[in-house]
């Protein structure tokens, strides 16, 4: 969706001592519909934020029906019985709020901002637009158009736009992960009225939603609206979901692209465990020793010390049935992706056969636990959080359990990790290069 500016909801703050020494107190409650709730108190300023999750992302589409996901989390501003298209916006804005969603593999979230007294407003909207919405062929078409252009400048006109895509396509192929976000044209264009409305019956619907309710709010006074706008939604049966299988790689493969870009990239890509797993803490500390900043290994040897590089990145996917690490680099004119490949994979072996050293160590448990708690600063990122801990552990007290696991996180933890996933596991190098080449 468009995305709004976060004005003067990111100086939510708590206090920075509060979040490392006390816990995030949560209050749950589940009405008759299914309808999970979540309350975080915080009343320094008189603002709210209201994150709703849906258990429903691109892992979920059927065979020719990729895109849906993300298409319908559009149709979920073009009004419902009570409120007219784009109004849910309006009605925020005029209230001194906004709003935004977005989708991923595994779930679709989506936000209200607002002051805190304009709290029923927010509440009003979604239990509307979850109950009734709107669902017609003009909605429907126009936001196919959307979609399809939004594709346009993200994906097929953006240099490296389908990079990432194509990374996913190899690695988790044969899963609910292979096929990107965005869809394809084809199936956008044959999405229908009634399968939207079967979509929403399914997926939309209390028992497959968690609400979080964060800021300046009184606990019994909330509970008593969430009661008044949510408990009357009809609850509907859990879905039989089809198990998304996540195979393991057999080969290491290469594959290249030409794209309309200036420079070539070469992603080294591997599987890894999925979200919950010890691989969650021990593979951050890979990516911050190897890449991610200017005193990193790479970053050194690549780009400052052999020129080869204009950048280095580590990047590390955790999804709810599998994980993602790879290495990505632009690389300078003239060099070769081979050579690159190379460097990538004497940096890795270096790492497995030395290690860290006890200054890199330390130097990245500081920054991480800075790292989180700076994230549980803003109360948007406390209901994000908690939402997605929710949605697929069925507990928002991993939040209070995050920076421990960070730091509990030994060397060998990371040697073993780096072996077993890394040095152990089979690649799928992605190269990208011009077309002119």
């Amino acid at each position: 969706m468009k995305k709004n500016k976060d004005y003067f909801y990111n100086a939510v703050k708590i206090d920075v001592e509060n979040v490392l020494k006390h816990p995030i107190e949560f209050k749950e409650f589940t009405l008759s519909n299914g309808l999970h709730c979540i309350l975080y108190k915080n009343n320094q300023l008189p603002v709210v934020n209201i994150t709703l999750g849906y258990k429903v992302g691109s892992k979920d589409e059927l065979p020719g029906k990729k895109g849906i996901a993300h298409l319908f989390e559009h149709l979920m501003f073009q009004g419902s019985k009570n409120v007219k298209k784009n109004e849910h916006f309006s009605y925020l804005m005029k209230s001194g709020g906004f709003c935004n969603a977005f989708t991923m593999q595994d779930s679709t979230i989506y936000f209200d901002n607002i002051p805190s007294n304009n709290i029923e407003i927010a509440l009003w909207l979604e239990s509307d637009r979850m109950n009734s919405l709107n669902l017609d062929e003009k909605n429907l078409e126009n936001q196919k158009k959307v979609v399809i252009e939004e594709k346009k400048q993200r994906v097929d006109n953006s240099p490296y736009g389908s990079m990432l895509l194509n990374i996913f396509k190899y690695i988790f192929k044969g899963s609910g992960y292979e096929s990107p976000i965005i869809g394809n044209v084809k199936d956008i264009n044959s999405f229908t009225v009634s399968e939207a409305v079967k979509f929403h019956n399914d997926y939309y619907s209390p028992c497959n939603c968690v609400i979080v309710i964060s800021g300046d709010i009184n606990f019994e006074n909330t509970e008593e609206l969430l009661i008044k706008y949510f408990s009357g939604i009809r609850k509907k049966n859990q879905l039989n979901r089809k198990k998304n299988i996540i195979k393991k790689l057999r080969n290491s493969i290469d594959r290249t692209y030409y794209d309309n870009i200036q420079l070539p990239a070469v992603n080294l890509c591997y599987q890894l465990p999925k979200a919950g797993s010890k691989e969650e803490y021990t593979i951050e500390f890979i990516t911050e020793i190897l890449a991610n900043n200017k005193s990193s290994r790479l970053y050194k040897n690549l780009v400052y010390k052999k020129k080869l590089l204009q950048s280095v990145n580590a990047v590390k996917y955790m999804l709810e049935d599998s994980g993602l690490f790879f290495l990505n680099a632009l690389l300078n004119p003239g060099v070769s992706p081979e050579n690159i490949k190379d460097e990538f994979l004497n940096a890795l072996q270096e790492f497995a056969d030395k290690g860290c050293t006890d200054e890199e160590f330390e130097r990245i448990k500081n920054k991480l636990e800075s790292k989180f708690t700076s994230r549980y600063l803003q109360i948007k990122n406390i209901s994000l959080d908690a939402a997605q801990n929710y949605l697929y552990f069925r507990n928002v007290n991993r939040i209070n359990e995050e920076i421990n696991n960070y730091l509990s996180v030994t060397k060998n933890d990371i040697a073993e990790s780096l072996n077993k996933y890394i040095i152990s596991g089979k690649n799928i190098t992605v190269t990208y290069l011009p077309k002119n080449s």
